[in-house]
C-alpha cells in the first residue's frame, strides 16, 4: 500500500467514522480500516503543523512511519529544498532516526518518510518520550534550522497497544513483506 493510499484512507476515516474501528488517547488516535492499522497524531503544538503517521498491516507487515506536512493557508511552494536534512528530536535531544528519513511529495502536499526497517526504533523512541517529539529541518542553503512540527507523546502507548491487538503484531519485532 502506498503512503498516498494511506492518506486517502485516513481522510476517508474522518468522513465515515462508522466504517472503521477507532480509539483515541491523549494527542494520538488509532484506527483499523480493513487490514490496515494506523496510529496518528491529532494535533501539533501551536505555530507548528502536520501529523505523525504510523501504518501497519496484519502481523505488522509493511510498517511505515511518516511526517505529513500540513501547509499554512497561502503556502504554495515546497516547504523545504531537496538537500535539506531532517532532524528528529525526542524531548529536545536529536536522535539518529532523522538520518533515515527522506523528503518527498504526498497526496496532499509534502511528507518525510522513514526507511521502513527503522519503524520499530521510531515507535520505541516515542514510547520513551516524556515531553515532545519534534520534526525540524536543517535548511542547508539558508544556514538555519526550522521547526515544522512539535507533538506530544501523550497517548501514544495506548494507541499503539490497540493497533497491536487489532492487527496482531509486535511493534518491537516488525518485518517487511
Amino acid at each position: 500500500m502506498t503512503l498516498k493510499t494511506l492518506l486517502v484512507l485516513i481522510l476517508s476515516l474522518w468522513a465515515t467514522a462508522s466504517a472503521a474501528t477507532q480509539f483515541q488517547s491523549g494527542d494520538w488516535a488509532a484506527a483499523k480500516i480493513g487490514n490496515q492499522c494506523f496510529i496518528y497524531t491529532q494535533r501539533a503544538a501551536r505555530d507548528t503543523s502536520g501529523a505523525l503517521i504510523f501504518s501497519f498491516g496484519v502481523q505488522g507487515l509493511n510498517a511505515g512511519f511518516r511526517y505529513e506536512y500540513a501547509p499554512w493557508p497561502g503556502d504554495t511552494q515546497a516547504p523545504w529544498d531537496a538537500d535539506d536534512i531532517i532532524l528528529l528530536e525526542i524531548d529536545g535531544a536529536t536522535v539518529w532516526l532523522g538520518d533515515e528519513m527522506m523528503l518527498g511529495d504526498s497526496a496532499v502536499g509534502y511528507a518525510a518518510d522513514l526507511t521502513p526497517g527503522f519503524v520499530p526504533e521510531m515507535a520505541q523512541a516515542i514510547l520513551g518520550a516524556t515531553d515532545t517529539v519534534t520534526v525540524a529541518l536543517d535548511r542547508v542553503a539558508l544556514g538555519e534550522t526550522w521547526t515544522y512540527g512539535v507533538f506530544s507523546p501523550m497517548g501514544f502507548k495506548e494507541t499503539l497497544d490497540h493497533a497491536r491487538q487489532w492487527c496482531e503484531f509486535d511493534p518491537g519485532n516488525l518485518f517487511e513483506s
